[in-house]
């Protein structure tokens, strides 16, 4: 597994973001660079599928599998959301043919620490701190990092599996994964936030959370599912639609910097 590209947040916004996407990730191709959005409905069940690359956002819930996926044995687990790109399709340019594909996390700072994964319990104020210090030795992880390759259209359609390891606890996980594409730049962070709870066990309790917390984003009730109210994972998700992208807030950083430079001289 790669670690790659040190990246920092700044200015923590309000909760004024739009939602993360319950969805697959939309992977293409933009002036020789991946580039990540939302694939929805890829069934048509609800008059998809719908593609659109302003998502940076993605929600992920996942299982306490009773029996864990050999040989990984995390303690949560689940294959959604997957990856998805198809030729023609009316967003950004195909991806190359019969090119692999890989995933790797990206360390970023939220305030004065940094870390490759942030934890928050659930309580109280939205407080992601670095999974290294609030519970040692757990980690997120996915396998295998090198997960797929187009096929001879450019198309890829699959689901890696992604764990908390070692005793992870349950609450809120926060990542930002990176993209990479044979023959293309990697794609820009972004990011991935993880609900874990034990009394999700399987696909069809995870599913009916799923679609509670999208009923609650439109104004519904609030998401109570197995006896536990998870309005709080919506509010981490908003939190994190608040901070800037990670591209943005380095190159406001950089200019930051350069200003400071030009002022000292």
């Amino acid at each position: 597994m790669r670690f790659t590209k040190v990246f920092f947040l700044t200015g923590l916004a309000c909760l004024t973001a739009d939602a993360a996407a319950h969805s697959d990730i939309l992977l293409r191709a933009d002036g020789g660079q991946v580039v990540v959005g939302a694939a929805e409905d890829l069934s048509g069940e609800e008059g998809g599928p719908f593609y659109h690359l302003d998502e940076k956002v993605f929600e992920g819930v996942f299982l306490n599998p009773t029996m864990p996926t050999p040989p990984f044995g995390y303690d949560f687990e689940r294959t959604e959301p997957g990856f998805f790109s198809a030729p023609g399709l009316p967003e950004g340019d195909d991806l190359p043919a019969n090119a692999d594909i890989a995933l790797s996390l990206s360390s970023f700072s939220i305030g004065a620490a940094n870390d490759l994964a942030y934890y928050w319990d659930g309580t109280g104020e939205v407080d992601f701190q670095p999974l290294s210090i609030t519970q040692p030795g757990v980690n997120f992880a996915f396998g295998p990092a090198s997960f797929a390759s187009t096929d001879a259209n450019s198309a890829v359609d699959d689901h890696p599996l992604f764990g908390l390891t070692s005793g992870a606890a349950d609450g809120v996980y926060l990542v930002s994964p990176v993209v990479s594409v044979a023959g293309l730049a990697d794609s820009d962070p972004f990011y991935m936030v993880w609900l874990a709870n034990s009394v999700l066990v399987d696909d069809v309790t995870a599913e009916e959370l799923e679609g509670a917390l999208e009923a609650y984003e439109e104004g519904g009730p609030e998401p109570i599912v197995g006896g536990v109210n998870f309005a709080f994972f919506e509010e981490a998700v908003e939190y994190v639609g608040a901070i800037p992208e990670p591209s943005t807030a380095l190159l406001a950083m950089l200019a930051a910097s350069l200003v400071g430079v030009t002022r000292r001289r």
